[in-house]
Order: C-alpha cells, then structure tokens, then sequence
C-alpha cells in the first residue's frame, strides 16, 4: 500500500466520523414532527453517512501497522 492511499483512508475515517457526529447532534436536536419529510431528509443522510463511515472503519483496520500512528493522530484530532 503506497502512503497516498493511506492517507486517503485516513481522511475518509475521519471525514465520515465528523459528518456523522454533526448529523447526530441535528437528529438529537430536531424539534419538529419525526413524520415529517425534514426528519425523514435527515434520517436518509444519516444512513449514507454511517454506511460511508461504517465502510471507512473497515478499510482503516486494514492499514498496515506503519500507518497506525498517523491513524491515531488523525482520530484524535476529530
């Protein structure tokens, strides 16, 4: 696996976390009719962000071990 690849990964894991925490907190924070068309907007996108997320988390517990450190540091910063 080359770096740039890598690194990628590392930026979608973290993207996706990101994306996913920020739609959670929108999802929590609603406050209008969960029947509604907005909430219903809202859960879409946050079943397309947690199967991106989900998907990320797969291909980052399959870096090598040299890109772990850069794996940590990343999440960390999340």
């Amino acid at each position: 696996m080359n770096n740039q690849i890598a690194i990628q990964i590392i930026i979608n894991y973290t993207e996706s976390a990101k994306a996913l925490r920020e739609n959670t907190a929108a999802v929590m924070s609603f406050n209008g009719s969960v029947q509604g068309t907005d909430f219903e907007a809202l859960w879409q996108e946050r079943d397309m962000i947690y199967h991106r997320w989900q998907n990320a988390a797969a291909s980052l517990r399959e870096l090598p071990t040299e890109y772990m450190s850069l794996a940590v540091r990343a999440i960390d910063e999340i």
